[in-house]
């Protein structure tokens, strides 16, 4: 846990930088008032010991930045508060936008740990919301309850008595956005809950009815829904993900293999409602990537922005007999076993290039290799294990496609050391970007 000791144990290069590329996004963003505040781990821990004395505070760690630019800037943060760990959700903007917040959110936030549920600083324009506080997901208040959770349950899964009396535990939140907990019941019961906003709600049940299991494939089956409550719940699929397989040293290449076969049998599938991911997407997407990374660290500007050129001029108009793709895909929404994989979190599912799944596996390799989390040539090891399960190991033009959305995939990952703050995120980023550029050239 990160907080007043946290920058004394950096590189002190590594931190001069960093404190110099952090100094000068403040000078660049005056509108984001309290962006200094919400940066700076010691000072804002420091802040908040003063609006909550009576809270046994020993840390607070920045977990995730999401910069909107050029006005807003979100900041997830854990805090230990007496030995437990506390999400908040920080949000610092104009002072004209702090005003709104306050009559937009939630009227009556819940107490907790810090005394209050929400903390306002408004000198800097920064509203506070302690979890399970949520102005988007109020379902979550209700699943942390543990005298509401049973009643939650029961509306859930009606025809289920065997899952009403399981515990919750939190896996991944995003406030505003999404929460997926893991429900274990005493006799081996097991599932999977996600809460979703109204927009949200409505995509991921279609999606999660999209696809069927067969073969290699594993799907995990949607087992329960409360509209009212924009609730999800899935079974719980086995496996290990393939992320902690490639990250392993002794890995062997079969389970690359066993997903490229699943993903094959994915792409095959012709499920109806699915949205389109077109060019014009795309290329909004290549832009807002070389103009985060250009807002947030200027000295790569003008390589992002020719990163960004040249993989639209190599983009083809329409997408290849698209067929049905993740669309969000990552090595750690595959869960791998022996002969099957189990794919998850199909929320974005959509009709694309079968390449753009493809690859952006592939640079997720890539960027734990330039990170040194793997040697370099697993990169090459997991290109070929899965073209080889997904059926498709002689065929040119989809490896060249493959490296194209591979170079992307990479792109887009070149913002995640701002977005997770990473001690020397200036110097990752570069590195990220200069592998990118291999891929942009037409390299590997």
């Amino acid at each position: 846990m990160n907080g007043r000791q946290a920058r004394t144990r950096m590189d002190p290069s590594v931190e001069s930088s960093m404190e110099n590329a952090v100094g000068d996004l403040i000078r660049r963003a005056p509108s984001i008032c309290g962006l200094g505040l919400v940066l700076d781990e010691a000072a804002f821990l420091e802040r908040l010991e003063g609006a909550a004395p009576n809270a046994e505070l020993r840390g607070a760690e920045i977990t995730y930045i999401s910069l909107r630019i050029p006005h807003l800037c979100r900041v997830g943060y854990r805090v230990d508060v007496g030995g437990t760990v506390l999400d908040l959700d920080v949000r610092t903007g104009r002072h004209e936008d702090f005003a709104e917040w306050q009559v937009d959110e939630f009227r009556e936030p819940i107490p907790g740990p810090l005394g209050t549920g929400r903390i306002l600083f408004e000198d800097e324009a920064i509203v506070i919301n302690v979890f399970p506080n949520d102005a988007k997901l109020r379902q979550i208040q209700h699943l942390t309850n543990g005298e509401e959770l049973g009643s939650v349950l029961r509306d859930l899964f009606p025809d289920r008595s065997e899952l009403w009396d399981c515990e919750l535990r939190a896996l991944r939140y995003r406030p505003e956005r999404r929460f997926v907990g893991e429900l274990r019941g005493a006799r081996g019961e097991h599932a999977v809950v996600k809460a979703c906003t109204r927009r949200a709600y409505v995509r991921s049940k279609r999606n999660a009815m999209a696809f069927q299991p067969d073969g290699p494939l594993r799907i995990a089956r949607l087992i329960g829904a409360s509209d009212d409550r924009r609730l999800l719940a899935y079974e719980w699929l086995p496996g290990r993900a393939l992320f902690d397989i490639y990250m392993d040293p002794e890995a062997d290449s079969w389970p690359m293999a066993v997903a490229g076969a699943a993903l094959a049998t994915m792409h095959a599938q012709q499920p109806e409602g699915l949205s389109y991911w077109t060019r014009e997407s795309e290329v909004a997407h290549l832009r807002a990537v070389a103009e985060e990374i250009a807002f947030v660290y200027p000295p790569l500007a003008d390589r992002a922005e020719a990163v960004a050129r040249r993989f639209e001029q190599r983009l083809p108009a329409t997408a290849r007999d698209p067929v049905a793709i993740h669309g969000d895909i990552s090595a750690r929404h595959l869960l791998v076993d022996e002969h099957q994989t189990g794919i998850i979190d199909l929320d974005w599912a959509c009709y694309g290039d079968a390449a753009d799944d493809l690859g952006y596996l592939v640079a997720h390799v890539e960027r734990a290799a330039v990170r040194g989390k793997t040697p370099a040539d697993r990169v090459d090891q997991f290109r070929e294990a899965i073209l080889e399960g997904y059926g498709r190991a002689d065929d040119p033009e989809l490896r060249k496609r493959i490296d194209l959305y591979t170079g992307i995939g990479l792109f887009q990952q070149a913002r995640f050391p701002f977005r997770s703050w990473r001690p020397d995120w200036p110097e990752s980023t570069e590195s990220l970007l200069a592998r990118t550029e291999c891929y942009a050239n037409g390299l590997h």
